[in-house]
């Protein structure tokens, strides 16, 4: 499977940070949210449409090539094992404990609740008394996670009764097509069957996402065209960039009962070609480990889970203070951010339990002198 890419690593961590910027930026667009500022900038719009198209599917492609790596190094079972031990805990920590807070705030900012926090979370929240305005316990910005496992265990199934055998080469092309086209038929099935997050009824995201992971795998061992990527990044970065004016050109024409299926085909095509371009970029300037990237490869998992109940309960009483909005959305920036890592050396770091919890693996024990 060939050494550990590095660059994928900093991507990993790179997009998990931009989240932050991104759901800030969603208190401040039209877009549906927890919560919302009164104060709302629908051109900003325009600069979130920049990260949308790409930000998930680089972030499942990226799942896709780790789970690959995984797998031939700790067997389907291992790997089986393995996921469950590290998702499926954080996830119901962050239902029944982490993501209480945040609901808890947006109940009160949509006026349907009235009370203190643990009326709320021995009440309504434990007994899904929001039904079906607001399902409870929730898992919310989790829904990643929780898909995550759902991708892996299957993938472990299959990989356990196939022939042990290493697979051939793919052609270049396909594996930079198929993807595109995978991923704007999923955008155009949206729209069909509009994203929930619900697991159980949300087949069309459900497919979108699944396809990219399932490229992740595959490309995961196809040397050629991780060196492609690296190799033709200008020219990527060309397509990129045509494909990025395509795409804001739907965002802004009018091309009446075709706007959507148009904008869902070029979101596609931009998607999966920023990804692209980003991987090859990547591979040729970030390459290489280091103390900050190993702390940041531990870190993004819980600073992950903390961020959105950090950022919502901390706008919550920030936003009746009505600050001037750049001097607004900075703080929130940064109390998400250092909250989020202050969060993580307190909470999930420090003890074999709460690493356990929060998906993390075991400390190693010092060798004996």
């Amino acid at each position: 499977m060939g050494e550990r890419k590095y660059y994928l690593d900093w991507l990993r961590v790179i997009a998990f940070f931009l989240l932050i910027l991104f759901h800030v930026g969603m208190l401040y667009v039209t877009w549906g949210y927890n919560i919302k500022s009164e104060r709302i900038f629908p051109d900003l719009e325009y600069v979130m449409n920049l990260m949308s198209p790409w930000r998930l599917a680089l972030l499942f492609f990226i799942a896709g090539v780790a789970s690959r790596f995984l797998l031939t190094k700790l067997g389907a079972g291992g790997f089986a094992m393995d996921r469950v031990r590290r998702l499926l805990p954080v996830i119901l920590l962050g239902m029944f404990v982490i993501n209480p807070p945040q609901v808890y705030v947006e109940v009160l900012w949509k006026g349907v609740f009235e009370g203190s926090y643990f009326d709320f979370w021995f009440g309504p929240y434990l007994r899904n008394g929001y039904a079906p305005y607001r399902m409870t316990p929730t898992w919310d910005h989790l829904w990643f996670l929780l898909y995550l496992l759902a991708y892996a265990l299957p993938l472990a199934a299959i990989f356990a009764f196939r022939k042990r055998q290493e697979p051939g080469k793919i052609g270049l092309p396909w594996l930079i097509a198929l993807p595109v086209v995978w991923l704007s038929v999923g955008n155009l099935l949206t729209l069909v069957k509009p994203v929930n997050h619900s697991f159980f009824d949300d087949w069309a995201n459900h497919l979108r996402w699944i396809g990219i992971y399932a490229a992740g795998v595959t490309c995961a061992a196809q040397s050629h065209f991780w060196e492609a990527l690296r190799t033709h990044r200008r020219a990527f970065l060309l397509a990129g960039l045509v494909s990025l004016a395509a795409y804001f050109a739907s965002l802004i024409a009018d091309f009446g009962a075709w706007d959507a299926t148009i904008y869902g085909v070029l979101s596609g095509v931009y998607g999966w070609t920023a990804v692209l371009v980003l991987a090859g970029y990547a591979a040729e300037y970030l390459n290489r480990s280091s103390r900050a990237l190993a702390y940041l490869n531990e870190a993004v998992l819980p600073i992950y889970v903390f961020h959105q109940p950090i950022m919502l309960v901390f706008a919550f009483y920030l936003f009746p203070l009505d600050l001037p909005v750049p001097l607004e959305a900075l703080l929130l920036v940064t109390v998400t951010g250092a909250g989020s890592v202050l969060a993580y050396e307190i909470f999930a770091r420090r003890t074999r339990v709460l690493r356990f919890l929060f998906g993390l693996k075991p400390v190693s024990p010092s060798p004996s002198p």
